[in-house]
Parts: C-alpha cells; sequence; structure tokens
C-alpha cells in the first residue's frame, strides 16, 4: 500500500472524525478476515461494500472476484472515492470486471442502498460507533433488505471501543454510545454466526458476520 493512502485516510479523518471513524486504512488481516464468507462462496455472488475507505478491503474482494461475481461500492467521501477509482478500481483484478460493468462505484450514503439490489454478501467498513442511533439503525435496515435471503453482513468494531467510550465519554456523547452499543449487541446476540478478533490491525479489531434471516424467506 503506498504511503499516501494512510495519510489520506488520517487527514480525511481530521476533517471529519464522526464520518471516517478511524485513524488508518484496515489492515490486510482484517480485511480477509471480513471476506472469510465470500471466499468460501460456491456460486456466482452479488457483493455490495460499503465505507470502502482507501480500498484495503475492496483490494482483497477483488482477489476473490470470480468471472460472474459482482461487486457494487459505496462510498459517500470524496477523497476516498477518488482513490478507489483511480488507484484501485484500475488495478489489474479489476479493470475486465470494470468494463463488463460487474463493479460499480457510488459516491452515495449506505442509507442509499436500493432495495431491489438484493445481494449475497455485505461487507461493511463503516465506524457505526461514530453515527448516532437513528443512522446505524437506518443504515441496518437498508441492509437488512438489501440482503437475499441466508445472506450475510459482515462488520468490524476496534476490540474494546465501545466499553472504552461509555466509560469515558460523558453527556450526550454517553447517551449515544450507550444507545448504539444496546443496539449493535441486540443484533449481534439474535443474528451472529461467526467472528473473528484480528490482532494485526491498527487498533485490533474483532470482524462479525450475520444473518439476518435463512434460506426459504424473509
Amino acid at each position: 500500500m503506498s504511503l499516501s493512502y494512510p495519510l489520506q485516510f488520517f487527514a480525511s479523518y481530521l476533517r471529519r472524525p464522526h464520518s471516517v471513524g478511524a485513524i488508518a486504512p484496515s489492515s490486510g488481516a482484517l480485511a480477509r478476515a471480513l471476506c472469510e464468507p465470500f471466499s468460501v462462496a460456491d456460486r456466482s455472488a452479488r457483493v455490495l461494500e460499503i465505507g470502502a475507505g482507501t480500498g484495503a478491503v475492496t483490494r482483497r474482494i477483488g482477489q476473490l472476484l470470480g468471472a460472474t461475481d459482482r461487486l457494487d461500492i459505496f462510498e459517500v467521501e470524496p477523497a476516498f472515492a477518488d482513490i478507489l477509482e483511480q488507484r484501485v478500481l484500475t488495478s489489474d483484478c479489476f479493470v475486465g470486471a470494470v468494463a463488463e460493468g460487474r463493479v460499480r462505484l457510488f459516491r452515495k450514503p449506505a442509507q442509499e442502498i436500493a432495495h431491489e439490489d438484493y445481494y449475497d454478501y455485505v461487507i461493511s467498513g463503516l465506524p457505526f460507533t461514530s453515527f448516532h442511533l437513528t443512522d446505524v439503525r437506518a443504515i441496518l435496515d437498508r441492509i437488512k433488505l438489501s440482503l437475499k435471503p441466508g445472506g450475510v453482513f459482515s462488520y468490524f468494531e476496534y476490540v474494546g471501543l465501545r466499553r472504552l467510550l461509555k466509560t469515558f465519554s460523558m453527556g450526550k456523547g454517553k447517551r449515544r454510545v450507550t444507545e448504539i452499543s444496546t443496539y449493535m449487541d441486540a443484533q449481534i446476540r439474535s443474528h451472529q454466526f461467526a467472528r473473528r478478533v484480528v490482532m494485526p490491525n491498527l487498533p485490533p479489531a474483532l470482524a462479525r458476520h450475520l444473518r439476518f434471516c435463512t434460506e426459504g424467506g424473509r
């Protein structure tokens, strides 16, 4: 990865900490952990990546993308979207798929995912702990509607971050984090089927995989 990627990531964090939510891109180890369900897919798949950042996870998806797989990417941060368009999607593993229209980049927030575009896998790099509960609910509702029955939602959070924020935040900030934590814990209890701790990441992260419904109906 070019040294300019972490520097641009950090610069975007300084400008918009509540939407970027991290000081550095995801590591290769975290990218592999988030893509584990897709890596064992045994048929053509439609994949959606939201909050792609500078493309650490996107590159891993590109390595796994089969000849008939499709990928949609949602990234609202302009600097990140430029990197994805100009440096990531022009790499060898994407050129053919982009030319065939099987890989698309949308400069839109996750709340604008179209309901009719059903995906087998949704992989998120969004910093849910930096959002307000209304936004987290809206995003998860869109994801649930966009996943095919049996589809997988994968996301990550930093190890111990929610507990740390709840301990040291005050006032409205503490209430916001507590509400999000309660909501996400409920989703984890009801829908998580796998998780992996990724220590070689800055900071260490936890990749979570959820399935909101099983084959046979919504």
